[in-house]
């Protein structure tokens, strides 16, 4: 019989130490709403705000710790896009050093319409442990408006953050497609802590 919370570090192996101190947490993560990982609970939004049409919005998520098959990015629209572009609205996925790995398809349609989205990739990405960013791509009239937990005059979600790590950043402007490369020491962090995550 083990008795939780486990106190100490017992001798079992760090998988098992971590899976117990999950279960004595008793929390939700993004395996119980059918993700793989995301950048915060999808509990603690509660408000929204739109990227700037045609800027490239970077949300850094958790470090992926083990291989896994990323197929789709899971984001919220609170207020649903007017006058979309079409094929000029795409979310994607990043290297922390910049470099596009995968992207969707045009995905006007998704942000469009208000809830809860996961928007499939073109083709699985097969991810190794490290940093990632999911990036959000919107060209309309009215850009949607995605959830978050906060928005503020500060940056503080990026608090001892270098720039070009920042969790929450704006990239390049002007944009109608994910660029293939971007230069993160030229990324502007954001006071919007977006949410997103992966599937």
């Amino acid at each position: 019989m083990i008795t939780l919370p486990v106190v100490g570090t017992p001798s079992w192996g760090s998988p098992l130490n971590f899976a117990l101190a999950a279960l004595a947490h008793g929390g939700f993560d993004a395996n119980d709403h059918g993700l793989l990982a995301w950048t915060y609970d999808v509990a603690q939004i509660s408000t929204s705000a739109a990227p700037t049409s045609g800027t490239v919005r970077l949300i850094k998520l958790p470090y992926v710790t083990q291989s896994v098959s990323i197929t789709s990015v899971a984001l919220h629209v609170n207020t649903a896009a007017t006058g979309g572009t079409a094929g000029q609205n795409f979310v994607g996925l990043y290297s922390s050093s910049g470099t596009r790995l995968a992207q969707s398809a045009d995905c006007t349609g998704d942000f469009s319409t208000s809830g809860a989205k996961v928007i499939a990739l073109t083709a699985p990405y097969a991810a190794v442990p490290g940093r990632y960013y999911v990036a959000v791509l919107a060209n309309a009239g009215t850009p949607p408006a995605l959830g978050q937990s906060s928005s503020s005059a500060s940056t503080v979600g990026n608090f001892n953050l270098a720039t070009g790590a920042s969790r929450f950043a704006n990239g390049p402007a002007a944009q109608t497609s994910l660029p293939a490369t971007i230069t993160m020491t030229g990324i502007t962090p954001s006071a919007n802590a977006t949410w997103a995550g992966i599937a």
